[in-house]
């Protein structure tokens, strides 16, 4: 059974992602994600119509219609696609391509944007002007990067360079950052996590440890080092 309460539902059918969330270290991250997005919604005016970028099963999108949001869901994935639609019968859920370079949706049409740990996408370099286009004025981006200057992104950069795997620490989040401040947006919350070295799906007992001293130590608000980073961004008003 899936820890995470929203997900309750979903134990038997679970999609990779929500095992993983079954493990401690899947926990962890799942949990600040949660919370951003929540957070996220209390800064919305009010529920309107939010987008997911690689939905998977739905989860996310699955907390977001419960809080009454519309919710619009893409992933490249037909058959989590479809677990997602079975999930949420009221979203709109799109099929994507893995070169598409484009948010299947109109221009200042939505108002919560989720890239939620979709790191072809947050990489891309269409992605910041895309988010603009769809979002409307004070329309909130909520995502998950992944940060090369980080102890542990520089290892897994140089282990992807000899392995020929995907690279997920390929740019640096304050440069990244800048070009998202450069484009329209501010931030209005970040955090950074996963500084220690527990891998992915790891179940390790001293997983509690750990997340417990990352907190007292303050490591999450050194973002421009941080591995992972969540962060909500804010398209600004034309009258700001």
């Amino acid at each position: 059974m899936i820890r995470d309460n929203n997900n309750a539902q979903f134990s038997n059918d679970n999609t990779l992602w929500e095992e993983v969330a079954n493990t401690r270290w899947g926990a962890y991250t799942t949990d600040i994600a949660r919370q951003a997005i929540l957070k996220a919604h209390g800064l919305s005016k009010k529920p309107a119509t939010a987008l997911e970028i690689g939905v998977e099963g739905g989860r996310w999108s699955k907390l977001l219609a419960d809080l009454g949001w519309n919710m619009v869901c893409t992933d490249i994935n037909y058959e989590v696609l479809k677990t997602c639609k079975k999930r949420i019968p009221t979203a709109n859920c799109i099929l994507v391509g893995p070169n598409d370079n484009k948010i299947p949706y109109a221009t200042d049409t939505v108002n919560l944007l989720l890239c939620v740990e979709v790191a072809p996408v947050i990489q891309s370099d269409w992605f910041i002007n895309e988010a603009f286009r769809v979002l409307q004025n004070d329309g909130l981006i909520i995502g998950v990067f992944w940060n090369f200057l980080s102890f542990r992104g520089l290892f897994a950069h140089i282990k992807a360079s000899f392995t020929g795997s995907f690279d997920f620490y390929k740019i640096a989040y304050r440069f990244w950052k800048r070009n998202l401040l450069n484009s329209g947006f501010c931030i209005l919350y970040e955090e950074g996590y996963c500084w220690f070295p527990f891998s992915r799906a790891s179940n390790s007992v001293f997983i509690p440890f750990f997340t417990r001293l990352e907190k007292r130590l303050g490591l999450g608000k050194l973002t421009d080092f941080s591995p992972w980073i969540v962060f909500i961004a804010q398209k600004k008003s034309k009258n700001t």
